[in-house]
């Protein structure tokens, strides 16, 4: 008859040999672990895909609004410029921006 210690001994210890063993890589469960972390991967940067091009869309349509406002806008700025002489007679003054002095 057997007998059964249920007390574990030095035997039972585990060491890093035994524990890297047991944690060794198993083909079938490793393969499909790695698709199923490459399938959530490129979920994920399917979902990041559709914001970027929906920011994009929305830069790109502030940008042309913009440039309508810079097209409309732009004949005011000539003439202004035209007609209006700085006073402190600074002549490298950018066309349309006035200078004003500011005292202290």
């Amino acid at each position: 008859m057997p007998v059964i210690n249920p007390k574990k001994g030095v035997n039972h210890i585990k060491t890093l040999h035994t524990v890297t063993k047991s944690a060794g890589k198993k083909n079938d469960t490793a393969d499909f672990l790695e698709l199923y972390m490459l399938e959530k991967e490129k979920q994920r940067l399917m979902i990041e895909e559709v914001k970027i091009l929906h920011r994009l869309d929305y830069v790109q349509h502030r940008l042309r609004v913009i440039e309508n406002v810079y097209e409309h806008s732009s004949h005011l700025l000539r003439s202004k410029s035209s007609s209006h002489h700085n006073q402190y007679g600074d002549d490298d003054a950018t066309p349309g921006f006035t200078t004003i002095q500011i005292e202290y």
